[in-house]
């Protein structure tokens, strides 16, 4: 549900001198080419500026222990309906402002840059509310309350700005970010051009699902492990699904990329 392109070129971030240059950031995939995935899930061979773009501290493979509080139904309620109602009133906006772009993005762009100061609070407290409560059910149940991020940029250093500011203000487990390479040569991100980024705090697929993939144990992911990808596409911002024990399909976006960040870093 988080990946609107069906053709993805998988890159992976691999190397300390490709992340040297990052310092800022901002989803979806063109054809299909010769660029092969490699996995670095083994922290000997992943270049520490890979595990250190998110946090200075180790990967984490649990959510918070501080967070145990369970929330009452009717704040869950509420930030849901913050959220579908963000999303309604975003797609009002892209019909008004003709929506330009593909798919309606740039007009979803400029939906996003058009909100106040209250409209932001009112979404970040909504998304720590639903993000809090996925931490609750993953520390009883480590396969319950998945977050999936997925960033929509212009850039590789605009979202992975975004993602650290993602994961840290909400607490999010930290895992590697894997990066780009065509056969095995990194390509610098100043190369990339518009990226999307995929965040999830679930572990790792199936063995069914390893070998459909055609990756073997190179598709293995680690809880609060990001992929890097290329995106053709005009939308900018982030799509948030998280997955709660009452079953309802909770997906929001696009939301800005800068919703936990201070003006100043942005």
């Amino acid at each position: 549900p988080m990946r609107p392109s069906k053709h993805r070129i998988t890159l992976l971030v691999a190397g300390a001198a490709s992340l040297s240059t990052i310092s800022a950031f901002a989803c979806f995939t063109s054809t299909a080419s010769r660029l092969n995935a490699r996995n670095f899930l083994n922290l000997g061979v992943v270049p520490s500026a890979t595990r250190l773009l998110l946090s200075t501290s180790p990967p984490s493979q649990q959510p918070p222990e501080a967070v145990t509080e369970t929330f009452d139904n009717g704040d869950i309620i509420d930030a849901t309906s913050t959220l579908q109602s963000y999303d309604q009133s975003q797609q009002k906006f892209i019909q008004t402002d003709g929506n330009q772009g593909m798919g309606g993005g740039l007009s979803a762009l400029h939906h996003i840059l058009s909100l106040d100061g209250t409209t932001r609070s009112s979404l970040q407290n909504a998304a720590r509310t639903l993000v809090n409560q996925a931490h609750a059910e993953r520390a009883i149940d480590s396969g319950k309350g998945r977050i999936m991020l997925g960033f929509c940029a212009s850039n590789a250093p605009e979202a992975l700005s975004g993602l650290k500011s993602w994961v840290n203000s909400l607490e999010l487990p930290r895992g590697m970010l894997h990066g780009m390479d065509v056969d095995g040569v990194p390509i610098p991100v100043e190369d990339l051009g518009s990226v999307y980024v995929k965040y999830s705090t679930g572990g790792a697929m199936t063995f069914g699902e390893m070998r459909k993939s055609g990756r073997g144990f190179d598709a293995l992911w680690r809880p609060g492990d990001a992929l890097l990808e290329t995106y053709d596409g005009d939308f900018r911002g982030v799509y948030v699904n998280v997955e709660l024990g009452d079953g309802v399909f909770r997906q929001f976006g696009v939301l800005p990329t800068d919703l936990f960040m201070d003006e100043e870093e942005w």
